[in-house]
Parts: structure tokens; sequence; C-alpha cells
């Protein structure tokens, strides 16, 4: 480890991310601002992610990968930001990509003024095999942005999205165990009681929807733990006591680990994949994209009931059937 002290540190946390942990790790390579420490949490993956990890920091000494038993992403991360060594943390998702000037525009926008204390940015959806979905974006004034956030829930576009004060990270409580999902939610929300947000207005990160991505299964339980860092953000602003929300988050996280462990979980798997496989051929069909049709017949070949998915099918028959 150098000991030169970095300017970000960029935290990642990876579970079976094979297929796409080397192009994550490449876009942060390819960052215009050199000076970044990256610590990987390798969080027990069963498959070839951990000898991909050390292969790649074999050759960057920037790269710190620390191998562990799955903790799940949360305390991942937890790890991670203890280990960080800059004044500012940047975080990344092991499916998405950072463009080139990500880190660059991010730290100017804080480094400008004391008053932010995180910076997002617009980014684009993408599919499995990058297919262009939508762009994301958010309001550029910081107060606009602080008051949406804080009233509407409308935060980072996605949680890869952030860079953020160290030391705001930890005078706010940092992430919290009891939040299996919805971690961010609840961290943006304490920071921004002290500091503002900001957007830099420009899509500088490729959030990928896949069907192994968190964003795609256990909807319900991921709106759970929104509402409860709502109701957590009026605790706080009313004097009351956090601890029985808290307790209710851990309740649902321990529900979330008895389904992960329940026998039945292929099955839940492959329905959370076909909804995902939906979803992206979905918005193709919107987007005018021929591809839509293959993430479709996927998902109605395993459910050839699923009525929406024919819907859409036959709108993209339509729209190619126009455009000839």
């Amino acid at each position: 480890m150098s000991d030169v002290r970095p300017l970000v540190s960029v935290v990642m946390s990876c579970f079976n991310d094979e297929s796409h942990v080397a192009a994550s790790v490449d876009s942060i390579r390819r960052q215009s601002l050199q000076n970044w420490e990256f610590i990987i949490i390798n969080d027990g993956s069963t498959d070839g992610t951990a000898a991909k990890l050390d292969s790649i920091a074999s050759s960057d000494s920037r790269i710190r990968v620390i191998h562990q038993e799955n903790t799940g992403l949360t305390k991942a991360l937890m790890r991670g930001c203890l280990e960080a060594r800059a004044e500012f943390i940047a975080r990344q998702d092991a499916d998405d990509l950072s463009l080139p000037t990500r880190l660059e525009k991010q730290l100017k926008v804080i480094q400008q003024d004391d008053a932010i204390g995180l910076v997002s940015c617009f980014a684009d959806y993408i599919g499995p095999d990058d297919e262009f979905l939508s762009t994301v974006t958010r309001p550029i004034d910081p107060g606009e942005a602080t008051n949406r956030l804080m009233k509407e829930r409308l935060g980072p576009p996605a949680h890869g999205t952030v860079l953020f004060r160290k030391s705001l990270y930890e005078a706010a409580g940092g992430y919290r165990p009891e939040f299996y999902f919805g971690q961010d939610a609840d961290l943006w929300l304490r920071m921004v009681s002290m500091k503002r947000i900001a957007y830099v207005p420009e899509v500088l990160y490729l959030f990928r929807w896949h069907p192994g991505s968190i964003t795609g299964s256990n909807r319900n339980i991921q709106r759970e733990f929104g509402r409860i860092g709502q109701e957590l953000k009026e605790a706080r602003a009313t004097g009351k006591s956090e601890e029985p929300l808290l307790a209710e988050a851990q309740a649902l996280t321990n529900q979330v680990l008895q389904l992960k462990a329940d026998k039945t979980k292929p099955t839940r798997r492959e329905a959370n994949r076909l909804a995902m496989l939906y979803q992206v051929g979905s918005q193709l069909v919107k987007n005018r994209d021929h591809r839509a049709r293959g993430y479709l017949w996927t998902v109605l070949r395993r459910q050839p009931w699923n009525l929406r998915a024919w819907i859409r099918l036959c709108q993209s028959l339509l729209n190619a059937r126009r455009e000839q």
C-alpha cells in the first residue's frame, strides 16, 4: 500500500459478479482522476470472482481486495468504508460502469462547496448486454435536490453513483447493519440532515439491469425497508426513539436471511429473473429496440400464461412491421 494518501477511496462489494466485475474495475482504472485507491470486498463469492479480482489487483497497487465470508452488501460496505483512507469515498457497484470523468467532476463539485456533503450524477440504465434503456436525471440546484430527497424520496439514480465525505459518513453513523436492503436511502437521509446533496448534470454512470441485480428482486421487501427509512427520518425530526423502527428493520433483515436459506429459493430466483427480463424487454419495446423480442420470448417460454409479455411482444412486432 502506498504511503501517499489518495484523494478518493472507491468502495465496492462483490458477490458472484464474475461476468461483469472486470469491466467495472476497468472503468475506475480509466478515470481521468488517477489518485485513488480501490477497496474491493469479495463477499464470499463462489464463482470465479475471487481469482479474477486477485489477477486484476496484482497489476495495480492501488487496488486492494479483501476476501471474507458472505455477510451481505451492507456489512461488506461497512468494512470497505472503514478501510478507506481518503477524505472522500466513492461507491461503485460490481456490475456497473463509471464514465472516465466521473470522479474528477464529482470531486470538483464537493471540494468547491463545504455545504455539499455528497455528490451524485445523471445515469443511463442499461440492459444485460449494454442495451440503452433510459436516462435518469435529477434537479441541478442543490437546495431543490436536497429538499426533494427529504420530502419526495427522489434520491440518486443508483447507489453506485455517489461520492461523499468520509467525515460526514462517520458523523451520520454510516451504513446500518439492520438494513439488508435500502441501506443507501437510509444513509442519504441522515447525511442530508447535515449537508446538501448535489448532482453533476451529466451522465457519468451506467447502471446495469440484469437478472442477478438487487434492483429486480425482492421488490416488496425493498419497499418495506424504504418505508422504515422514511419513518426513521420522521422519528429523528420529532425527537422520537429510533430503536423500535431499527428493531423492525432487523426483523425484516432476518426474514430476508431466512428466505435466502429456504429450499424453495431456486423457484423464487427464477421468478425474479423472469420479472427482470420482462422489465428489460418492456423498456426496449418502448425504445423501439428489436432486441426486446429476445427477452420477451425467454419469459414466454417459461411463463406462456404471462399476458403482459404477450402484449409487449405484439407491440414489438407491430413496431417492426410499421418500420418496414
